[in-house]
């Protein structure tokens, strides 16, 4: 029987989420329910008003702290967990979440305007990645969000996003998605 305490320590090392295929490899004659013991670590989290609590984030799971400590840790790093985005490569990202895959053509026709730098920028911040080829002339690349976009947004699968109807009715009540976004984190 595995114990709580080496699942805890096991999410407490890794730098990446924690994923049931990935604890099968680390301990492979033992047939452990990693979200049955998660459940069960939170539960002890919340029962003692821990600082942390375990998150299903991109597929796996990661221990995090609890919002209201983010500025301290933040102060402790010296610096912001936000990405810093300009306004084009925030554009290009959320056009590439919602419709990939998708040609960098594609984005170019919908934002107006040349997308060459924004999308070199967003694949060297490993937020995109090439997803394989269109079919017709020219074969042109396709663009998709990676594991690390859905980390570094707290996403655990890209049908997490906010929908476009959810996001116009925050527009309409003042709400920039920026703000939605920094909200969530």
């Amino acid at each position: 029987m595995i114990n709580k305490n080496l699942i805890e320590a096991l999410l407490f090392s890794t730098p990446e989420p924690l994923t049931q295929v990935k604890l099968n490899q680390i301990i492979p004659d033992e047939n452990v329910d990693l979200r049955e013991i998660v459940d069960e670590i939170n539960l002890e989290y919340e029962k003692f008003g821990k600082a942390l609590f375990i998150e299903e984030i991109g597929g796996g799971f990661q221990i995090l702290t609890k919002p209201e400590y983010h500025y301290y840790i933040q102060r402790l790093y010296n610096k912001s967990k936000k990405f810093q985005l300009s306004r084009p490569a925030m554009e290009a990202l959320s056009i590439i979440a919602y419709r990939q895959p998708i040609s960098k053509v594609e984005v170019e026709s919908i934002r107006g305007v040349n997308c060459d730098s924004v999308v070199k920028s967003l694949m060297e911040r490993e937020l995109i990645t090439i997803k394989g080829r269109e079919e017709g002339l020219g074969r042109a690349l396709l663009y998709g969000t990676t594991q690390h976009f859905l980390e570094a947004f707290g996403l655990n699968r890209i049908s997490d996003l906010p929908k476009l109807k959810e996001l116009s009715e925050l527009m309409d009540d003042g709400q920039t998605p920026t703000e939605v976004l920094d909200a969530s984190e």
